[in-house]
């Protein structure tokens, strides 16, 4: 029977990470008061970057390999191909931002054509009518993630009252996480030294704890990477997730459809174009972000394949979500503190992109939405 963890010292744990990243915000702001930027480095750039993994990276990326093989990897392949093969039209993109001290996606596109203000409302409204479903899931992956921690079931019971469901809190805790990040100052260029830095710090425990729960999956559950794969290979319902082409006849063509939508939307979702656009200090940290972004993206999903095959290995009987073999496999075996820090790292990833989504979306509706109103209506 698997253990659970203590609720307290779930909820514990992860406060005292928020407010680890707090503190490394208040820090990196008061170095900036100080003329010692810390985001004015090109590694850290290249790690804000890494707003783009987010819970799904965690919990959905693993469930896509255990149900179709190979199809987690083009969300990857097209921020991969975009700054490999486009980075200098990101640099591109840097330069027209500054120049017209642009602060959203939605104020770049709308400066394209003749700084129109119909554009610039049409693209807030998409904005916000499509990242509110997005913002959602990454709440209900950190409750069901709480749920499984502390109860073993990350199926809430039906009925449930909004005062007793985790999510309800979560949304509260980040919805002021979110504020202490993108209120604490008002700046002109919508620049957030802080956030950038806090941003990098949990890109880097993410990543720490995806590879740690990844290593012990492979090497401590089975016997390497030629173990799982074929112990998968000798079983036929398995052996069809190791192949690219599963899908049919039409499966190259959405796998390039999903490279090409992935590709745009590490260029124009909301939170990208904050942290590769606004947030940026000097062009030339995208040469250095050309690599080392893709190299991150590469390190984070080495082990989503072996994972989900471990978990289909491991609990044969099926009777375990793949959403959550990042948590339940560890529980299983007994590594309750593993099993902590991967949550810790599915809640980094979660809060990284609410905050940054929020901030950027808060600024697009303030500034297209709010403030042409107020002046339309003499307010």
């Amino acid at each position: 029977m698997t253990a659970m963890l203590p609720a307290p010292l779930v909820i514990g744990t992860s406060l005292a990470y928020l407010l680890l990243l707090v503190g490394v915000a208040y820090w990196a702001d008061r170095r900036a008061a100080a003329r010692r930027s810390v985001i004015a480095r090109p590694s850290v750039y290249a790690l804000s970057m890494a707003v783009y993994c987010t819970a799904w990276t965690y919990f959905g990326s693993v469930e896509r390999a255990a149900t179709g093989g190979m199809w987690f990897l083009p969300i990857y392949l097209g921020p991969t191909l975009a700054m490999v093969l486009g980075w200098t039209v990101l640099r591109k993109m840097i330069r027209i931002a500054k120049t017209h001290r642009i602060t959203s996606i939605a104020d770049f596109i709308a400066s394209r054509y003749g700084k129109s203000q119909l554009l610039a409302t049409l693209v807030t409204l998409v904005a916000v009518v499509g990242i509110v479903p997005y913002i959602a899931l990454q709440l209900k992956a950190v409750s069901s993630g709480y749920a499984l921690l502390t109860s073993g079931s990350a199926v809430a019971p039906a009925h449930l009252h909004w005062s007793q469901d985790s999510a309800f809190y979560v949304a509260i805790a980040l919805a002021g996480f979110a504020i202490v990040f993108g209120a604490r100052h008002l700046d002109t260029t919508e620049r957030h030294e802080g956030m950038v830095a806090a941003i990098a710090f949990e890109s880097l425990v993410k990543l720490a704890a995806f590879l740690c729960v990844g290593v012990f999956v492979v090497y401590g559950l089975f016997g390497g990477l030629g173990d799982i794969f074929a112990q998968a290979r000798a079983r036929p319902e398995l052996a069809d997730l190791l192949h690219a082409e599963q899908g049919g006849a039409y499966s190259w063509a959405r796998w390039m459809g999903l490279m090409v939508l992935a590709l745009c939307a590490a260029l124009v979702l909301p939170r990208q174009f904050q942290v590769m656009v606004v947030e940026n200090v000097h062009e030339d940290h995208v040469r250095r972000a050309s690599w080392m972004f893709p190299l991150y993206l590469l390190l984070i999903n080495l082990f989503v394949l072996p994972i989900a095959l471990g978990g289909l290995l491991y609990f044969s009987s099926g009777e375990h979500n793949p959403e959550h073999f990042v948590l339940s496999l560890p529980m299983a075996a007994g590594q309750n503190a593993l099993a902590l820090f991967v949550f810790i790292g599915g809640l980094s990833a979660a809060t990284g992109m609410v905050i940054v989504e929020t901030v950027a979306v808060s600024t697009m509706v303030s500034n297209e939405l709010a403030l042409p109103l107020l002046l339309r209506l003499r307010l």
